[in-house]
C-alpha cells in the first residue's frame, strides 16, 4: 500500500505539466490503483480477523469494529487533507502538484504498518483450529477440501456473504463520497452548497458521526449478548429501505438549508451504524476458523467490486437522468433490502456443514 501510493505520488500526468508522458500514464495509475485496492482489501479482512481472534468475549464486537471505524476515520483524514489543499492552493497549484501530497503523506503510514505487521503471530484460537485440522486431514488445504466436501454449503454461504458485503460496501461509498457530490453538484447551481464547506461537512460528520458512531453502536452490542448480531443488522438495513429517500430529499435543499444537509447526511450515518459495528464480528462467526481469510477475503472484495465501486457512477448517472430528485435513493434501498434478505436467509440451515 505505501509502496504505490509513493508511485503515484512521483508518477508523470497524461496531459498536465511539463512531466506529461500520455496514456501511458493513465495505464501505470490504474495499474498503482489496483495493487493498492488489493492490498487494502486483503489487509483490511486479515486485520478484522485477527483483532477477534486475540480478544475477550464480552469486547469483541467493539474491538471487531475498530478496523471499520479506522478505514472511515481514513477516508475522513483524506477528506480533511484535501479540504486543506483546496483552502491552500490555487486551482493550477492543485492541479499541477498538490493533489501528490495526499498520496505522498500516506508512504510513512505504510512503513509502520509494515513494522507492525511483520512483529505479529497467529493468534492462538487460529493455530489451534489450524493443528486440529491437520490432525484429521492431513496436508490438505482447508479452503480446497470445504470445496471437495460441501461445494453447495460453501457456495450458498459465500454468495449470502458477498451480497452483505456488497449492500455494506455500497451504503459506505454513497454515504462516504456520493453524498457529498450530490449536495454540492448534483442538486443544481441554485441550490449547491459550496465544495469546501461540502468538503468540511463531510470531513467531520464521517470522523465524528460514522467513525466514532460504529464504535458507540459496537459497545451498545457487546452489552446486549442475548441479542443476534444480524437483527441489528437487519433492522439498520430494513430502516434504510425506507427512510434513505427521506434522508436524501432534505440534502437536496444543498444551500438553501445547510441544517437539512446535516440532518439529511446524519440520519443515514445513524441507521446505518448498526450495520457497520457487528459486520466484522458476523462475518468471522459465519466461518470456521481454517476458512475465514480466505472466504470473507473473497466475499468482501467481490461486494466491493460489484456494488461498493459501481455505487457513485450509477447513483450519478441515476441523478443525472431523472427527474426525481431522490431517485438515486432507489438504489441505494435497493441494496438494503439485498442485504437484509442476505442476513435473513444466513440464519437458516445450511451454514452447518461449515462447521464440521
Amino acid at each position: 500500500m505505501g509502496a504505490s501510493a509513493l508511485f503515484i505520488s512521483v508518477l508523470p500526468t497524461n496531459t498536465v505539466g511539463s512531466y506529461k508522458i500520455g496514456p501511458a500514464a493513465t495505464f501505470m495509475l490504474v495499474g498503482a490503483r489496483i495493487i493498492q485496492g488489493l492490498s487494502t482489501g486483503g489487509e483490511m479482512v486479515g486485520s478484522m480477523l485477527y483483532m477477534v481472534e486475540n480478544v475477550p468475549d464480552g469486547a469483541r464486537c467493539l474491538v471487531s469494529a475498530v478496523p471499520m471505524a479506522s478505514a472511515i476515520a481514513g477516508t475522513g483524514t483524506g477528506y480533511l487533507v484535501s479540504a486543506i489543499i483546496t483552502a491552500l492552493l490555487n486551482e493550477e497549484q492543485r492541479v499541477l502538484w498538490g493533489w501528490r501530497l495526499a498520496f505522498f503523506i500516506g508512504v510513512p503510514a505504510g512503513a509502520v504498518g509494515c513494522m507492525f505487521r511483520s512483529c505479529l503471530s497467529e493468534s492462538h484460537s487460529f493455530a489451534k483450529a489450524s493443528k486440529d485440522f491437520s490432525k484429521r486431514h492431513g496436508n490438505q488445504h482447508p479452503f480446497f477440501y470445504a470445496l471437495r466436501r460441501c461445494f453447495l454449503a460453501l457456495l450458498a454461504v459465500s454468495s449470502l456473504c458477498m451480497m452483505v458485503c456488497g449492500y455494506y460496501s455500497g451504503t459506505i461509498w454513497y454515504i462516504e463520497a456520493w453524498l457529498e457530490e450530490f449536495y454540492t453538484e448534483l442538486v443544481g447551481e441554485d441550490r449547491a452548497a459550496d465544495k469546501l464547506n461540502g468538503r468540511v461537512l463531510n470531513t467531520v460528520l464521517l470522523l465524528f458521526g460514522l467513525s466514532l458512531g460504529s464504535l458507540g453502536a459496537a459497545y451498545v452490542v457487546d452489552r446486549n449478548p442475548q441479542i443476534p448480531l444480524h437483527k441489528y443488522m437487519i433492522v439498520s438495513a430494513t430502516s434504510l429501505v425506507f427512510f434513505s429517500p427521506v434522508a436524501l430529499y432534505l440534502m437536496s435543499y444543498g444551500n438553501e438549508c445547510i441544517a437539512c444537509v446535516v440532518v439529511g447526511q446524519s440520519l443515514s450515518i445513524a441507521l446505518f451504524v448498526f450495520t457497520v459495528a457487528p459486520i466484522s464480528y458476523w462475518l468471522c462467526n459465519l466461518f470456521p476458523p481454517t476458512l475465514q481469510y480466505t472466504t470473507i477475503a473473497l466475499s468482501y472484495n467481490f461486494g466491493q467490486c460489484i456494488f461498493g465501486g459501481t455505487v457513485p457512477f450509477i447513483s450519478t448517472q441515476i441523478s443525472l437522468s431523472s427527474a426525481v430528485v431522490i431517485a438515486p435513493s432507489f438504489y441505494l434501498s435497493a441494496l438494503a433490502l439485498v442485504g437484509a434478505a442476505a442476513l435473513l436467509l444466513s440464519t437458516l440451515q445450511g451454514a452447518q456443514d461449515l462447521q464440521a
